[in-house]
């Protein structure tokens, strides 16, 4: 019983990080009411990458979820091996948006936008969604493409480990 519930859970919590990696805007389904803040923060190139690096940790945190509870379920080493890959892969991840995030923030620290963060999410409810043609550019949807080709190449590399140590 707690596989099945481990391998609903993680797909649940995969698919919306992957959607969430595909267009960040759907991360307003969490905060209602916040999405002249959301849709800034996609506007903005450096917020919206940050964002979906975070839809790639959630979904990538997902699967590790979803491959140790279907492993355990279905008694299969193999899937133990990739979830081993994926968190392998999700620490790397993390480590690496870490470090970009701290020199995000040194950059703002030197700009003097380090605690401007309030004053723009305050802004952005209180002002609303902007009304913008096209929602989404091709600069966002070449984003989009690299992000999903990266991230279906970091889960095909922890895939072929476990189909090939075991």
């Amino acid at each position: 019983m707690g596989s099945a519930i481990g391998v609903i859970v993680g797909a649940a919590v995969g698919a919306f990080g992957f959607v969430v990696m595909r267009n960040p805007m759907k991360l307003c389904l969490l905060a209602p009411g916040q999405e002249g803040y959301y849709q800034r923060a996609v506007l903005d190139r450096w917020q919206r990458l940050s964002l979906r690096i975070l839809g790639v940790l959630v979904s990538l945190f997902g699967l590790v979820i979803f491959s140790a509870s279907l492993g355990g379920w279905l008694k299969l080493r193999a899937l133990s091996v990739v979830s081993d890959g994926l968190l392998l892969e999700l620490g790397l991840v993390f480590i690496s948006a870490w470090v970009l995030g701290l020199i995000l923030t040194i950059v703002q620290a030197i700009r003097g936008e380090l605690f401007d963060w309030f004053r723009i999410w305050k802004q952005g409810i209180l002002l609303g969604p902007i009304d913008v043609y096209p929602p989404i550019t091709p600069r966002m949807q070449k984003e989009s493409r690299a992000f999903t080709l990266g991230f279906c190449v970091l889960v095909s590399i922890a895939v072929c480990v476990g189909a090939f140590r075991s």
